[in-house]
């Protein structure tokens, strides 16, 4: 893809947050939001994770569909979480700690009633951002886990991507003052790269954990933020001791964007967290090539279920009409990337002639898992070459 300035980058993306044929295209993906509920596109201009999008891919399109995937992927884990702890009940008091600029906001503020979702963060541009846009009671985060003590418990605190940039001193201390914070009934729900995604090469040290100063994330310093992975056995020390002792504590293996894990510790410790044995990762997937040439469009990815292997159908919407694509071309790297040799057939390609003379197109495509749960794989513009 052409190099283009983030500046010029982030204006395409921002014009596509206000695109009703992507919003839609996003939504339809969504599942248990309130259909009436006005959905909230805006992204920050410092928001990290489509920062780190936009340089990875150099294109507004994959940019924004890698985003809004990924949001979808984390709205739907914890949602299935909250079910399977609390059943039906509707009066928890939630926390999205270290929120960032709100990538899972956006829906879970429009899922949970208003007065039982609260935001924190560290940084404040990000806290102002979220209570200005998605309308969130906000609670400044610290740099010191000790210094952050908000006025009230909670019943579940969301906490994505921050154990897996914390070095080992702060994982213990973050874990302490947050598990801390739990009402009776409570429960913790956190990621961490586990060990087994370091390169070849780098060994794990008796502590369990790795860590390093580099991350996406240039306005937090290396001493506070960085790069971690921590075995299991870690983790279950940093809860044991926040605790006191032994507490119900379950594994989601990959269950964050098919990459990290999530890790479910309760405060009662008589808690049953068996519903989770069924947790569901859902679909996922990739459009990995786009290319319109001589008013031939051509597309090529790859869709696939951690949970099945396969998935049901890949949708292709081209200019408003759907097309239904099956999977089944051999995809070696996926089932390499994901040590799963059920998803060794999981691509797919597309191909098809548009009206004469036309020199874009504009491209949704889609996943569904044979238990229904839906992923965004693309949505943007393909322009000639």
């Amino acid at each position: 893809m052409p190099d283009r300035n983030e500046s010029t980058l982030y204006a395409d993306v921002s014009a596509m947050c206000a695109d009703a044929r992507c919003l839609r295209a996003v939504l339809a993906q969504a599942q248990d939001l309130p259909v009436q509920a006005p959905f909230e596109a805006r992204i920050h201009p410092r928001d990290q994770m489509l920062l780190h999008s936009l340089r990875e891919h150099r294109d507004a399109g994959a940019a924004f569909s890698q985003y809004f995937a990924i949001a979808l992927q984390q709205y739907a884990a914890a949602s299935e979480v909250m079910r399977a702890v609390f059943g039906g009940a509707r009066d928890l008091r939630v926390l999205d700690f270290a929120c960032g600029y709100g990538r899972l906001l956006r829906f879970l503020g429009l899922a949970l009633p208003r007065g039982q979702l609260w935001a924190s963060e560290l940084q404040e541009d990000a806290l102002a951002f979220v209570a200005d846009v998605f309308g969130v009671p906000t609670i400044a985060s610290h740099a010191d886990p000790a210094r952050f003590d908000p006025p009230q418990r909670f019943d579940v605190i969301w906490v994505a991507s921050l154990f897996s940039h914390l070095p080992d001193a702060l994982f213990d201390a973050w874990m302490r003052r947050l598990y801390g914070l739990l009402t009776p009934r409570g429960v913790i729900c956190f990621s961490v790269r586990d060990v087994a995604l370091l390169p070849p090469g780098v060994a794990v040290p008796a502590s369990g954990l790795v860590y390093s100063g580099a991350s996406e994330n240039a306005d937090l310093g290396a001493d506070i933020y960085g790069t971690t992975y921590a075995d299991q056995a870690r983790v279950r020390r940093a809860v044991r001791a926040a605790a006191g002792g032994e507490r119900p504590l379950r594994r989601l293996r990959r269950a964050l964007a098919n990459e990290q894990d999530l890790y479910v510790a309760a405060a009662d410790p008589a808690r049953d967290l068996s519903a989770l044995a069924g947790f569901r990762r859902g679909a996922w997937g990739w459009l990995d090539r786009r290319e319109l040439r001589d008013g031939r469009l051509e597309l090529e990815g790859w869709a696939a279920s951690l949970d099945d292997g396969a998935v049901a159908a890949v949708e292709v919407e081209v200019d408003g009409r759907v097309h239904a694509c099956a999977t089944g071309i051999e995809r070696p790297d996926v089932a390499a990337a994901f040590g799963d040799a059920r998803l060794d057939r999981a691509g797919w390609r597309f191909e098809t002639t548009l009206d004469a003379g036309a020199t874009e197109a504009f491209v949704v495509a889609s996943t569904r898992s044979l238990a229904g749960e839906r992923a965004l794989l693309y949505v943007g513009t393909v322009r000639a070459a």
